[in-house]
């Protein structure tokens, strides 16, 4: 009689089949990309700057920054978003939360120079609660992160709370028609989204809905993202500063 997809030891245990091996692998992936950490971290590292080159620099465009601009990086990953930020900002302040002590690593080699300046301050911590008093930014990305954000929308709430009036976040994802084709996104590691839902992540943290803007995008290698891009119209509940 044969047995199941998993094969018997002498002793009656199972031996775990190649699939489950290929699930766990999948999923520490996808655990890695959630927080890279050790030296598999660093090449995860590597690997998003290239994955999300295209992406960042089509979300950097939606920012639409001024030479004077405070901008916030929330997930920089290896910092070449930072880097191309502050290129942007020559008169203004950029800064940058990660909660990988490797990607602080290679964001801080990647923009070692603009460091020493003052122009470029990496923290290393969660989302919720950020290091800065009401209405600091004047904008905000977040680039392959929403994926990783609270459930409780605490994280989003605290992005709406330090960006200006008139200030503006853009946030990138790919979108779940696409990700839903890749082992390693499962739920347990990434809380995906399509174009209704996308939006809710805003207005769940202040936003009206009618200052969001959602756009398609096709990017190379057939990955389908969504763009989304909302301005703060009001102050946040609480508030001291405008």
């Amino acid at each position: 009689m044969r047995t199941s997809r998993q094969d018997l030891t002498r002793d009656g245990d199972a031996i775990p089949s190649a699939s489950h091996f290929s699930n766990r692998l999948w999923h520490a992936l996808g655990m890695q990309l959630r927080h890279p950490s050790g030296t598999i971290g660093s090449f995860v590292g590597w690997f998003m700057a290239i994955v999300n080159d295209a992406p960042n620099k089509l979300a950097i465009d939606a920012l639409g920054l001024e030479p004077t601009d405070r901008v916030l990086e929330l997930g920089f990953g290896p910092g070449r978003g930072l880097r191309t930020i502050a290129a942007r900002v020559p008169d203004g302040r950029v800064f940058g939360v990660d909660q990988s002590d490797q990607m602080l690593r290679q964001a801080a080699s990647m923009n070692r120079a603009a460091m020493a300046q003052g122009r470029v301050g990496l923290f290393k911590g969660p989302f919720s609660p950020l290091p800065w008093i009401d209405s600091t930014f004047n904008k905000i990305l977040l680039v392959n992160v929403a994926y990783f954000l609270d459930s409780d929308g605490q994280d989003m709430a605290e992005a709406y709370r330090v960006l200006k009036l008139g200030g503006r976040i853009v946030i990138y994802v790919t979108s779940r028609e696409t990700m839903t084709k890749w082992p390693f996104a499962g739920s347990e590691t990434h809380k995906t989204y399509d174009r209704k839902e996308l939006p809710g992540l805003l207005e769940g943290a202040g936003f009206r809905a009618s200052d969001i803007d959602i756009k398609d995008l096709q990017l190379p290698l057939g990955i389908k993202g969504l763009l989304a891009t909302a301005t703060k119209s009001r102050c946040h509940v609480g508030a001291k500063t405008a």
